[in-house]
Formats: structure tokens, sequence, C-alpha cells
């Protein structure tokens, strides 16, 4: 986490000599995260809410385009329709899933959105944007829970990839309350390029749709 936070620094300070601007934005999405199966032994059987939150650069490189670095705590995960049994763990600590069953499956990842910021001229106090991009995760843990099976938070970490690679498209506004000081209101949504779980007989991805809310310095 140091060097994340050293890494941050220079580019902060890099950009604030080199870039033609230079912005920060604070900001927290409340998501409904759902995960997808392209195979028959498991089925999406609804959402979760869950909160993302991080910090972004916006280093502009022309007036209305920006090059965009994130970091973020993402909490995430989807409700699942395990139609064969399924077994959780490693070697020795298996955990049986069986036919039938509901699962919620709680994921949490760092990430580190990296895009491309398109902004409209301001009218009034108010302008547009575009914001698209890449979200490579890496998993901090990752557990599930089932009534039915009386699973409360059980350990599925090993069973996770860690390391996951989203892509995201937003739109939204920015509302200047003076100085360099806005406030961000978006909509976000993002899809899965990679399997979320490490198993070989089905693929999942994670996805999310939400709103974006910030301010941005």
């Amino acid at each position: 986490m140091r060097r994340l936070v050293l890494i941050f620094v220079i580019l902060f300070t890099i950009t604030r000599v080199y870039s033609q601007g230079f912005e920060i934005a604070v900001y927290t999405e409340p998501q409904l995260s759902w995960i997808t199966s392209d195979g028959s032994e498991i089925s999406n059987d609804g959402s979760v809410l869950n909160l993302n939150t991080g910090i972004e650069f916006n280093i502009y490189f022309m007036e209305s385009y920006a090059f965009t670095l994130g970091l973020t705590m993402n909490n995430s995960g989807g409700k699942l329709l395990y139609n064969e049994n399924i077994a959780f763990g490693e070697e020795g600590n298996y955990h049986l899933v069986s036919a039938g069953s509901i699962v919620k499956q709680n994921l949490r990842y760092l990430s580190f959105p990296l895009g491309l910021k398109l902004k409209s001229e301001e009218l009034g106090y108010t302008s547009f944007y575009f914001h698209g991009g890449l979200i490579p995760m890496l998993r901090l843990k990752a557990n599930i829970s089932s009534e039915t099976l009386d699973y409360n938070r059980l350990n599925i970490s090993s069973n996770i990839n860690f390391f996951n690679l989203n892509y995201f498209a937003e739109v939204g506004i920015e509302y200047r309350l003076g100085g360099n000081t806005a406030l961000i209101a978006g909509l976000k949504w993002s899809a899965g390029f990679t399997d979320v779980t490490s198993n070989d007989f089905v693929n999942t991805n994670l996805n999310s749709a939400g709103l974006h809310l910030g301010i941005l310095f």
C-alpha cells in the first residue's frame, strides 16, 4: 500500500508540472452487481447492493480530454443458483454446494481504473462528460453465504482468481461550485472480460451498474 501511495504522489507531482491540467476527485458509487455464467451449471439469481469508493486523478493532455487513473475499494458480488453439485475450498477442506442451492457471493477487490474522459465546455456552471476504460482488479476477499446451506461468509478466496479485468462506461455532469471545486453525478456501467472463478467447468463474469457521486478538486 505504501508503494501505491508513493506512485500516486509521484504522478501528482509530475502532472502538476508538465500537464495542461490536473484534477483530483474523491467519490463513492452505490452499485448493483451481479454475476453471469456461460454454462448451465450456474445461473444468475439476482444482484446485490454494495459500494465502490475511491480516488481518481484526471490528467488533461488537451482542454477537454484527460487520461484518468484511479484507486478504489470495490465491494461487489451477486446471487447465484447452482444447478449441479459444486465444491468450494482446498484439498482436505471442501464445502459442498448442492444442486438447487442459492448462494450469495461477496467479493472485495482493490481496483485501478484506467480510462479516457471527454468533457464538454461549461454551460453556466455545468459541463457534461463521457468516461470509459478498463478496471484491473486484485482480489482481497471472497466469501459466500447461503440460508439453505447454513453458510455465513464462508471463505472461498482460493476458488476466486486473484486478478480480474472489467471494462466500464460512464456519463455524467459536473456542477462547478467555485474555483476548481465541482460536484459530480453520473451513471456507470461495467462488465467483465475475464473469468471470476478459478474452476475449469464454467466461466463467470462480474457486472455492475450504479451511480457515480463525488467531489472534484
